[in-house]
Parts: structure tokens; C-alpha cells; sequence
């Protein structure tokens, strides 16, 4: 996906309002104002929130995507391949403030256009495709419940560590994660 500069930073403006306060929280009104644009000039780029939304998951997932597999390297381990993938996670809450934004939007899932939410939900889908293929590897008796699992943990520990400013509830699920107690076999 590619973006003119203006459409780039309109979605760089939308990610981090709607990863801080949601999708309802954020309106063509205020990306204008913060760009010192009219809000009309958005409509140009984006005709509706919907469209707005829809190509702002899709390019948190490519990118999500992207830094996974620029941060895997051809000799890892799956051990080490779910460690990259919690660092991910780790990265944005500690590091930027931020939470998932498919976390915030799937917080909002049932007063999400239809669209918004398809999108959200093949983010979703990957991810646990990934981390299935990834605890199948390393031999997890059921590696669907694992990698469904841990990205529970994942989105929903970062939501927690946000809501009360305490990134040990994260920590907490990452350690857990990473812990061979976690995908033992049963």
C-alpha cells in the first residue's frame, strides 16, 4: 500500500488518536485541525471514516507484518520466533504508549462499520495463523488454543497495563508466554 505524503500523515494522525482514545474519538475535524488543513481536503484523500479506517487496519497489519519479519531472523528457533512476536507487543506499550490498535477497535467491534471490523478481524485471523504455525513447531499439543491464547493475553494485558498505568500486568502475560509452563503439552 501506498500513500501521498497528506494521506500518509492523515493516517499517521488517525493511528495514534484512535490507538489513545478509540475510533469514536476521532473525527476529520480534529486530523485537519492538528494538519492546518480544512477537513473537507480529507474527504479528497478518504470520502468517509469508514475508508478511513478500513485502510488504517490495513496498514498497521502490513506494517505489523513488515517489522515481524524484519525482526525474524532465518535461523530462529520458534522459541525465539514467539519472542520476536511479544516483543512487538512489549515495544508498543513500553516503549511508545500505545496499545494495538486492533485492540482498541476490537474493543469497539460492535459499533464498528462493518468494514472497519472485517479488517480487524483478518488481523486477528494472521496472527493466530502465525502463532499456530509457530507453537505447531514447537510440538504444543494443541497449538490453535495456544496461539489463541496467547494473543488474548497479549491485547488484553496491554489494555489492562494501559487502564492502570501498570506495565507489569503486561509483563506478567509476556513472561508467561515465553515460559515453557505455558505451551507445555498436556
Amino acid at each position: 500500500m501506498s500513500y501521498s505524503d497528506s494521506a500518509s500523515q492523515i493516517l499517521d494522525i488517525a493511528e495514534v488518536r484512535m490507538r489513545q482514545a478509540g475510533y469514536n474519538a476521532v473525527s476529520y475535524r480534529d486530523i485537519a485541525a492538528q494538519m492546518g488543513i480544512k477537513s473537507a481536503s480529507l474527504h479528497y484523500h478518504f470520502p468517509k471514516k469508514e475508508d478511513l479506517g478500513v485502510a488504517l487496519v490495513q496498514r498497521y497489519a502490513a506494517a505489523f507484518q513488515d517489522r515481524l519479519l524484519k525482526d525474524l531472523s532465518d535461523g530462529d528457533t520458534p522459541r525465539e520466533r514467539l519472542s520476536t512476536f511479544v516483543n512487538l507487543y512489549e515495544t508498543a506499550l513500553l516503549d511508545h504508549q500505545l496499545i494495538c490498535l486492533c485492540a482498541v477497535l476490537g474493543a469497539e467491534a460492535q459499533g464498528l462499520p462493518r468494514r472497519v471490523s472485517r479488517e480487524v478481524q483478518i488481523f486477528f485471523t494472521q496472527n493466530i495463523e502465525w502463532l499456530t504455525s509457530v507453537f505447531d513447531e514447537m510440538s504444543v499439543s494443541n497449538p490453535d488454543r495456544a496461539a489463541k491464547t496467547a494473543l488474548s493475553l497479549l491485547e488484553g494485558s496491554m489494555i489492562i497495563s494501559a487502564v492502570n498505568a501498570d506495565n507489569s500486568v503486561f509483563k506478567a502475560a509476556a513472561d508467561l508466554i515465553l515460559s515453557r509452563g505455558f505451551y507445555r503439552n498436556d
